[in-house]
């Protein structure tokens, strides 16, 4: 495997696909932002902003099975261009929503759920895409560039969010949004090439969902890498959707704190996205696994009990390495191990079950913060994502093999109780 962190660039369609993927990210940012602290702002409450948060991820739970069977059955590459614009129309539509003084938290949910919805029905056929970018050694440092592109746009995004609300409004920021879509789906028809599967199209459409399940399963490390990806998606992951009414709440901060914090969690996480990449080649992957949640959980208890703006920002920093450490390593095992036919239906099961996992721990950590407070919230979620870990790996028996790559694939197996 290679550890050079940037080798996949060398491909042009790579480079073409990344830099206009980084423009769109920043555009997302952006929006998440500005939308978010417009509620946190109007409503003062965590639930209220998680929701603007959760309509931008939970889609992923309805849509994205859709959008396997499109990437397993049509040219990938036409899929998501076109699930692009799409979204880019929607996104236009916000921002005139918002342009016509609107403001209630509804209205801009229902439009951003929608045009999250056209999204998650271009992701599979993205994922499944890149595995064919590269060379099977370069999978770990290609998906680690969408942590730099995702990234960059959270650290320059809140910045350009803030500067544009304050000079041309929020309806204008948001139109900025919709016009990355825009340049990203141009980008994708750039690269001329076919990305239409072979095989694994045929039956109905219940049957091609329950293949795509049956080959999550029989894969033993997508099914563990998908189930890892649950648990942390349901008790940390939330914190990222809470960041304004944190800052508003914890710290009396507005726009510029959420901002800051936003941008720390991204600088961070191309740190742990680097580092993560360059340490593939010397620790074995179930090992970096456990350092990762260790280390996951130890940040979002200091991230809780910040005593100020200067120490929650650290934390967030620390917060984002992790969390992309552990992105970029379960992703790869994902990919690893997902027959090529079947690749956009196990991708968009793993989006699937973290967008329908992610808003289950919004809301219940959310609700907790409401009830008592974010502090408490999160202290919980620290508690939890330890605790699920080792009852995950406790209970499975192939936990090891299945996670380094060495199981053979007769399907995941539990302990029983």
């Amino acid at each position: 495997m290679s550890n050079h962190p940037f080798r996949p660039l060398r491909h042009r369609s790579v480079r073409l696909l990344w830099s206009a993927a980084l423009v769109s990210d920043i555009g997302t940012w952006v929006q998440l932002i500005v939308v978010g602290s417009l509620v946190a702002a109007d409503t003062g409450s965590a639930v209220q902003t998680g929701l603007v948060a959760l309509a931008t991820f939970m889609p992923q739970g309805i849509a994205s099975p859709i959008g396997g069977l499109l990437a397993d059955k049509f040219d990938r590459r036409r899929v998501f261009a076109s699930a692009l614009l799409l979204q880019a129309t929607m996104t236009a539509a916000l921002a005139a929503v918002l342009g016509a003084g609107v403001r209630d938290p509804a209205v801009l949910t229902a439009i951003i759920l929608v045009a999250s919805g056209a999204g998650a029905l271009g992701a599979p056929s993205y994922q499944a895409m890149l595995p064919d970018l590269v060379e099977p050694d370069e999978l770990m440092a290609m998906i680690s560039l969408g942590v730099y592109s995702w990234n960059g746009g959270r650290i320059l995004g809140p910045m350009i969010g803030t500067v544009l609300a304050a000079t041309v409004g929020p309806a204008w920021t948001i139109a900025f949004n919709a016009a990355t879509f825009v340049v990203l789906s141009g980008a994708v028809w750039a690269v001329r090439r076919s990305f239409r599967p072979h095989g694994g199209a045929d039956g109905t459409i219940g049957e091609r969902l329950v293949g795509g399940w049956r080959a999550l399963r029989v894969a033993p490390g997508c099914f563990h890498g998908v189930m890892i990806a649950i648990l942390v998606n349901l008790t940390l992951i939330p914190f990222m959707g809470l960041i304004p009414i944190f800052a508003s709440a914890e710290f009396d901060g507005g726009t510029g704190l959420t901002g800051a914090m936003s941008s720390a969690q991204g600088i961070g996480a191309i740190f742990g996205g680097l580092l993560v990449t360059m340490l593939a080649v010397r620790v074995r992957r179930s090992r970096m696994v456990a350092i990762v949640i260790g280390w996951l959980a130890a940040a979002l208890l200091a991230y809780a009990t910040s005593p100020n703006q200067v120490a929650v920002i650290a934390c967030a920093a620390v917060l984002g390495a992790g969390t992309s450490a552990f992105f970029v390593t379960v992703s790869t095992i994902i990919q690893r191990d997902a027959p090529p036919e079947s690749r956009g239906r196990i991708m968009s099961l793993n989006q699937a079950s973290m967008g329908v996992s992610y808003g289950i721990g919004l809301m219940v950590i959310g609700s907790i913060g409401d009830l008592a407070n974010l502090r408490v919230a999160f202290t919980v979620g620290a508690v939890a994502l330890l605790a699920g870990f080792l009852v995950l790996r406790h209970r499975s028996n192939t936990w090891y093999p299945a996670i380094d790559g060495d199981a053979a694939e007769s399907g995941p197996r539990l302990v029983s109780a």
